[in-house]
């Protein structure tokens, strides 16, 4: 790669969540930068969203592994140590961490589960391109080693790092001082993960920090900050507002970030750095993709 390239990968989240979400997502790309999502297994608008991957092949897809909040994709009771006594997932990753931690999690469920998620994924047509996880809990360990097992079965090759660099800037803002603190966490996490080459990893990440707040300022800012060269996925959430969403509890801006995504300002920003937008589709062609 040479030196003083940057590309870009802009990449968005819970695609198949809700039908607003993946309506956001699909404005974002025809009318703005996003090139890459990553698509929810048990999501209630995942017909939906298959629906629009095929109809948009240039649409990149991955897959958003998901452990916690949803149902499962299983029987629950193929799985006992993953869901709780009404046969969803347990609420956060806090939960999940905390009884993993107690060694109350079975490999073998995870296992069991993570497998479904890839399968239905597959039958359903699409192609996967990479690998994420929802609220990262896909670099634990033993989570982490599961996936590389079933992402070599699935021949899927790329997966997030969510390793992302604390900046200067994020200290600017007292009701996000809690958001450092979450990514300190994360970041020792991740940095162990760095260490193991069985897939390929792109060189940088961010969007934790603004998760769910990518807003055109915030956009802006973190553009300002980035790496100077190498392949940078950027986490994002676009979408339309939904009142009567059942996540209204995140506090996400679906539409504002959706509005950041498709704003001249921002693309005019990204041309002038001379930033390379690209997918992980075009780089796993490329073979550019180096940890």
């Amino acid at each position: 790669m040479s030196s003083g390239e940057l590309k870009l990968i802009f990449n968005a989240d819970d695609f198949g969540l809700s039908r607003n979400i993946n309506q956001g997502i699909l404005k974002a790309h025809t009318n703005g930068i996003l090139q890459s999502t990553s698509i929810v297994a048990q999501g209630a608008a995942f017909d939906y969203a298959v629906e629009i991957a095929k109809k948009y092949p240039t649409l990149d897809v991955g897959i958003h592994l998901t452990l916690v909040e949803e149902s499962p994709v299983l029987n629950p009771e193929k799985i006992p140590t993953l869901v709780n006594k009404d046969g969803k997932f347990f609420p956060n990753a806090k939960h999940f961490f905390n009884r993993y931690l107690l060694g109350k999690i079975s490999g073998d469920d995870v296992h069991r589960e993570l497998e479904a998620q890839f399968n239905k994924v597959l039958s359903s047509g699409i192609n996967i391109t990479h690998i994420d996880g929802h609220q990262h809990l896909h670099i634990l360990k033993d989570v982490y080693n599961i996936i590389v097992k079933l992402a070599k079965k699935n021949n899927i090759n790329v997966i997030r790092i969510p390793e992302e660099k604390i900046k200067f800037y994020m200290f600017f803002k007292k009701e996000l001082i809690s958001r450092i603190l979450f990514l300190f966490v994360l970041n020792f996490i991740a940095k162990q993960r760095r260490n193991d080459k069985s897939l390929m990893q792109l060189n940088h990440f961010v969007g934790f920090f603004y998760g769910g707040n990518l807003n055109k300022n915030n956009l802006l800012k973190l553009l300002s900050k980035l790496p100077d060269s190498g392949i940078c996925e950027v986490m994002c959430h676009p979408g339309l507002e939904d009142a009567s969403s059942n996540y209204t509890y995140w506090k996400y801006n679906w539409s504002l970030e959706l509005n950041a995504l498709i704003d001249s300002e921002v693309i005019n920003c990204i041309q002038k750095k001379g930033i390379i937008l690209t997918s992980f589709k075009e780089q796993i062609q490329k073979d550019l993709l180096k940890s």
